[in-house]
């Protein structure tokens, strides 16, 4: 089986996963996976092993013991461990194994991810991430190499119990007691033996409070354990996530946070409702709501929410809905129905214009369009041979920012016109952006002194007095009408960014964009349209006013639903865009 497999291969091991999880842990990993610390002196284990014998026998308490850690060693002691003699532990059959993965299957295939991502990021220090049940009993171990042997001599391997009552203690049995994450280091531990490992643990909590397993980091005694616990919690709380959604697919669940910029993040609360009664909650929930975990299955959305539930219902699909709790608390919320679009359905039959519907063509009676030169060709022709002193050829380098007030200077407004590459202005307030327009080829703007671009490609771009303008399209009125689709096309723009800002919510936003990327970008494939270059998340956020959480939320939602499919780090696949199309005459 698989997940029995103590290592990943070879290339998985070596070749880091670039996906947004992995490379925020790669971010916080400077001490996760720190280069190795001098070796801890003999002296220092004995040492600690006289002051577990002083206090057992004596109830000496060393004074840089943790009381957790004094704890354990006195229930380890209670349950009848000497930690002078050597511990033996054998794995169970393998009949025994099956069962136990059988039993705890959801748990184990929720994890799996999470502990080949952590797997990766202990590949320098040496180490292994290890998943036990309720019971401490150890489901899946993955690590590097270098470290297994010495794994497999301390028994911590598929098929042990490490419990207390088994170990004496270790981070995974006190995680279980103790119902908290910990980390215990080298002699800390009950035993002589297990002196050469460091451990962090963190409980795997489920929707209603119960323990269901442990996640485990442990090392060599000499590599730091800093920020062990925060990419074990993170872990942890992901996996709890995952079994969430699983359990309450079919109920109500409402998304929180006292911040709106985090809602949809990975530390909102989430709560389930089977009609108006609370079923389910994560950890996060708990805090903000302010409930013990006794709370659930016994408390109504009344008695939670100063509010109807029906109010809610109406007003939480955006993201800007409002709730007070019945404590006072103000928190922000968003309310995901059970089954929405989840029932397969004919997808309906519409006539689209075909691929040169946007030409003009000439009809009985009517001359074809006139068209027009780009505006930046005839500014070519009209400022062959002038002064510069009205206007400048610009040749920003991908990456730059330009503010307005560096063009217009003290001239006041500016025309700029793009010959090459491609720009992007956007909008900004206290950190967060939303894009407002591209340009592209042939695109012009006015440029304020409040306004912002951003150089997505290497760009060469015309700058003019409006004043200048406004005299060459006097002499030459081709350039005011080279000029206008451009302008229309900003306008138009402007008017539905504005409709969608007031009327719809941040899901319908992002369909339409990518409804509008498949037809002005895609390309038929075997699965369905393939957009081959899709901006991020952060990229996608900042086009249609959202957090990049929340984006990320959406897009995950429409990948399990089957309306959006990943074709590689930054392609998707839209197999049915009528079918896709629906949502926006859903919301």
């Amino acid at each position: 089986m698989e997940l029995l497999k103590d290592d990943v291969p070879e290339s998985r091991r070596i070749d880091g996963c670039h996906c947004m999880s992995c490379a925020d842990n790669r971010a916080m990993l400077a001490s996760v996976a720190p280069p190795r610390v001098a070796a801890t002196a003999k002296w220092d284990l004995e040492a600690m092993i006289a002051a577990r014998r002083g206090f057992l026998a004596h109830g000496n308490a060393p004074a840089s013991v943790p009381q957790p850690i004094l704890r354990s060693w006195q229930r380890s002691a209670r349950h009848g461990l000497d930690l002078e003699t050597k511990l033996t532990v054998e794995p169970v059959s393998g009949h025994e194994m099956r069962e136990a993965l059988e039993r705890n299957e959801l748990l184990v295939q929720a994890a799996w991810a999470e502990i080949e991502a952590l797997c990766r990021e202990i590949e320098s220090p040496g180490g292994v991430v290890v998943l036990t049940d309720p019971d401490g009993f150890v489901l899946s171990r993955c690590g590097s190499p270098a470290f297994l042997g010495e794994a497999d001599e301390l028994a911590l391997r598929p098929g042990v119990l490490w419990n207390e009552a088994v170990i004496g203690t270790n981070a995974i049995g006190m995680a279980l007691v103790e119902r908290s994450e910990i980390t215990v280091f080298g002699g800390e531990h009950f035993f002589k033996s297990h002196g050469i490992l460091s451990c962090s643990a963190v409980p795997i909590i489920d929707s209603v409070g119960a323990t269901i397993g442990v996640l485990d980091l442990s090392t060599v005694s000499s590599v730091s354990h800093h920020y062990a616990l925060s990419l074990l919690r993170r872990a942890a709380e992901q996996i709890e996530r995952r079994l969430f959604e699983q359990t309450f697919a079919c109920q109500e669940r409402m998304h929180l946070h006292s911040n709106p910029l985090l809602l949809g993040g990975p530390r909102e609360g989430v709560i389930a409702f089977d009609g108006d009664r609370l079923v389910g909650a994560n950890r996060h929930a708990i805090e903000l709501l302010g409930l013990d975990w006794s709370a659930i299955g016994m408390v109504r959305f009344n008695q939670l929410f100063a509010m109807r539930c029906s109010s809610v219902r109406r007003n939480a699909f955006s993201d800007e809905c409002v709730v007070q709790t019945t404590g006072g608390t103000t928190l922000f919320a968003r309310l995901q129905t059970p089954g929405t679009g989840d029932k397969p359905h004919a997808p309906a039959i519409r006539t689209k214009p075909g691929p040169d519907a946007r030409k003009p063509v000439a009809t009985a009676g009517r001359p074809a369009e006139k068209t027009y030169p780009l505006p930046h060709e005839i500014l070519e022709r009209l400022l062959h041979g002038s002064p510069s002193e009205h206007h400048s050829v610009w040749r920003p380098k991908a990456g730059s920012l330009i503010y307005g007030s560096e063009i217009t200077g003290e001239a006041g407004e500016t025309i700029l016109i793009v010959r090459s590459g491609q720009m992007r202005t956007y909008s900004s307030y206290e950190g967060k952006e939303l894009t407002l327009f591209f340009l592209g080829v042939g695109d012009a703007i006015i440029i304020h002194p409040q306004t912002m671009l951003e150089v997505k490609a290497d760009s060469e771009v015309i700058i003019l007095h409006e004043s200048m303008f406004r005299e060459l399209a006097q002499s030459e009125p081709d350039l005011g009408l080279s000029v206008m689709p451009a302008m229309n096309r900003i306008l138009q723009k402007s008017i539905r960014m504005l409709e969608d800002l007031a009327f719809h919510s941040v899901k319908h936003r992002l369909v339409r964009l990518l409804a509008d990327m498949a037809e002005r970008d895609g390309r038929k494939s075997s699965r369905g349209i393939l957009i081959e270059s899709i901006p991020n998340a952060e990229d996608l956020a900042m086009q249609v006013g959202a957090t990049r959480q929340t984006v990320s939320t959406i897009i995950a939602e429409l990948v399990r639903r089957g309306l959006l499919q990943r074709a590689g780090k930054s392609s998707i696949v839209i197999p049915d865009l009528e079918l896709l199309s629906d949502e926006l005459e859903a919301e």
